[in-house]
Parts: C-alpha cells; sequence; structure tokens
C-alpha cells in the first residue's frame, strides 16, 4: 500500500513541464520592465503638446507686458497712415509687431513708417523700462516686421523690414530684406529712430 502511493506522487511530480515553466516566468521578467517603460513612453506622448507651467523668467521681465497694453500698441498702429493690417504678439520674452502696409509704398515712406512704428512702440513701452537688461535681470526683445506683400517677393516693388532689438543691445539691428544692400536706407532710419526717441525722452 505505501509503494503505491510514492509511485503515484512520483508521476505527478514527472508530469511538470520545466521548460515551459521556465519560460512563462522568463516572460513574466521581461514583461515587468517592458510594462515600466511603455507606461514612461504613453504619459510621454500623451503629454505633447500640452503647456509646461513654470515660469522661466522669475526674476526678470518685471514689470510685465500686459494684454491691455498690447491691445493698447495695435490699436495705435492700426490708425497709422499705409497700415493695412496689424498683428501684435507677444511670445515668451519677445514682443512681436507683423505691420501690413500698402503694396505701393515706396522706400521713403517705409523708412517713416518704421520710425513712427518703433515711436509708437516706445511711447507704449519705454525702452529703459521693457527692452534694457537691469543689473542681471533679463528684459524683452522686440521685433518689428513691416512688409508690403510677400506675393510681390519677385517683384521690385516688394518691401519687407525687419527691426530687432533685444535687452543686451545698444542698437537695433535694422535689415531691408527685400534689398539688403541699401545702407542709405539703414542710415536714414537710424537717423529718425535716433531723432524720435531724443523727441520722446527729452521733448
Amino acid at each position: 500500500m505505501t509503494q503505491k502511493k510514492k509511485t503515484v506522487k512520483k508521476s505527478n511530480l514527472s508530469k511538470i513541464h520545466w521548460p515551459a515553466v521556465i519560460l512563462i516566468l522568463s516572460l513574466v521578467l521581461i514583461a515587468i520592465p517592458t510594462v515600466a517603460i511603455g507606461k514612461v513612453l504613453y504619459d510621454a506622448f500623451a503629454a505633447t503638446g500640452t503647456p509646461a507651467f513654470g515660469n522661466r523668467f522669475e526674476m526678470d521681465l518685471d514689470p510685465a507686458i500686459t494684454k491691455d497694453q498690447l491691445s493698447e500698441l495695435e490699436g495705435k498702429l492700426s490708425s497709422e497712415t499705409l497700415v493695412e493690417g496689424v498683428k501684435v504678439t507677444l511670445i515668451s520674452a519677445s514682443l512681436r509687431v507683423n505691420v501690413d502696409v500698402n503694396d505701393d509704398i515706396t522706400l521713403d515712406q517705409l523708412n517713416a513708417l518704421a520710425a513712427t512704428v518703433y515711436n509708437q512702440v516706445i511711447a507704449v513701452f519705454p525702452r529703459e523700462t521693457y527692452f534694457k537688461m537691469k543689473e542681471n535681470s533679463k528684459m524683452y526683445d522686440l521685433e518689428l516686421h513691416i512688409i508690403n506683400n510677400i506675393e510681390l517677393k519677385d517683384e521690385e516693388s516688394y518691401k519687407y523690414l525687419i527691426f530687432v532689438l533685444n535687452s543686451m543691445m545698444e542698437e537695433p539691428i535694422i535689415q531691408l530684406v527685400s534689398d539688403p544692400k541699401n545702407p542709405e536706407f539703414v542710415t536714414a532710419l537710424y537717423e529718425r529712430l535716433n531723432a524720435g526717441s531724443e523727441e520722446s525722452s527729452g521733448g
């Protein structure tokens, strides 16, 4: 009787398929880190395109530009002669002003308008307050884009001016993109800008 029980127990143990058991355990061990990595990748994918909240300019940009100021500037520029459309945006720490002007604008008119646009900007946002670095505090950068019609880019009548001023620059960079080899225009524009700055600061 005792001998029969021992034979049955031995027979049951011999039915376990050890290679299959090892395979299953291996798959489980592999699945654990795979699932963990997959979750991390999924979370990263799901977060794509969503804003990362926080303020990397915590010690900078003081005072901050407000929406009311942006609207005020847009209204002022929209009323200027030869201006057909204005878009004022604040992208991170850059104030960008896009001005669409009359297709038939001349270089002299563009020169005068560019100076006017800049003076309107610093009337709302004084340069020393908003576009000048303060000790170790970074302030805003300014970009002005004045263009008559991108569809005219292959025509002589095409006019596109870019004006860039960051908080660490003493003088802005002005480029007539539609005619980059026109130093006389840039010189004349600098003179207008300087004259406008003196009038707005000292009267």
